[in-house]
């Protein structure tokens, strides 16, 4: 692959990943830009003016149905990666070579010197002497 068709991949999925991160925030400035039209023709209580609603109805509405949007593709997105099983899993065989044991004696040249080291230690941890 060409470090060109790299470089456009790699900005068409940077420019995916800013939409959908940006989604409330563009809602909310669409909310903004189009306030007055939105008061006018889309609020659900533009024939209650006593309410002062000024469309946020509709924002409160827009707001909810992206979050609904992204919990629902989430959860989707979770569920689908429990039940994914790569087709190029194949069972792990794990083998273990039983252990060879020798039969002969060992000798060692290790001897203690002192089978009781407590006796050792008596010279060093005394009560103090007075006088």
């Amino acid at each position: 692959m060409s470090p060109f068709f790299k470089s456009i991949g790699i900005l068409f999925l940077t420019g995916l990943l800013l939409v959908r991160t940006l989604v409330v925030p563009l809602i909310l400035m669409d909310f903004q830009l189009r306030q007055d039209y939105i008061a006018q023709y889309l609020c659900e209580n533009r024939d209650r003016p006593d309410l002062h609603c000024n469309g946020s109805c509709y924002l409160a509405k827009k707001l909810k149905a992206a979050r609904e949007s992204e919990e629902k593709e989430s959860s989707q997105r979770l569920l689908s990666q429990l039940l994914e099983v790569p087709a190029s899993l194949t069972p792990l065989l794990f083998s273990f070579p039983a252990p060879e044991f020798s039969t002969e004696a060992v000798k060692s040249a290790f001897t203690y010197a002192c089978f009781f080291p407590a006796r050792m230690l008596e010279g060093l941890f005394r009560p103090p002497q007075l006088g």
